[in-house]
């Protein structure tokens, strides 16, 4: 199986082999640079995609909460008067909390699995406001 080593890859370059990666492929090379690090990355490259247009008179903080081998990595994201910040935190008081696997947040985020559907099928966990997780996508352009 060819491996996906995410070192020194610019963020379109990196979108592009994940579309393209098995879900195995995907593990391998988030863990081969480190969850944590992957992650990281992933939200600032989120963070640079944001959409003022679509968040308009959004005020929320939006808690994402990655697992991957009984680990769970918390991303917050603040999105007010048209911008947003994601820091590696958990929030007091998130509007939403979305929980899922390493996997499924990929998908989820690059546009392959659709978020009510991973709800339903128990991939996407969600607390807090329901109608205003369905939005939160939208805030961000695909990868």
């Amino acid at each position: 199986m060819a491996e996906i080593n995410l070192d020194g890859v610019a963020p379109e370059q990196i979108a592009e082999l994940l579309k393209n990666a098995t879900d195995e492929q995907v593990l391998e090379g988030f863990r081969m640079v480190g969850v944590k690090d992957a992650l990281d990355r992933t939200f600032q490259t989120m963070q640079e995609h944001f959409i003022p247009e679509k968040a308009q008179g959004v005020s929320a903080d939006v808690q994402w909460i990655v697992t991957d081998q009984g680990e769970e990595f918390p991303y917050l994201a603040s999105i007010a008067d048209g911008k947003c910040a994601i820091t590696s935190d958990r929030g007091a008081s998130p509007r939403v909390s979305l929980t899922a696997d390493l996997v499924t947040f990929i998908r989820l985020i690059m546009g392959q699995a659709q978020g009510p559907q991973l709800f339903m099928a128990g991939k996407l966990k969600v607390a807090g406001d329901l109608m205003f997780a369905q939005r939160v996508s939208d805030f961000f352009a695909a990868a």
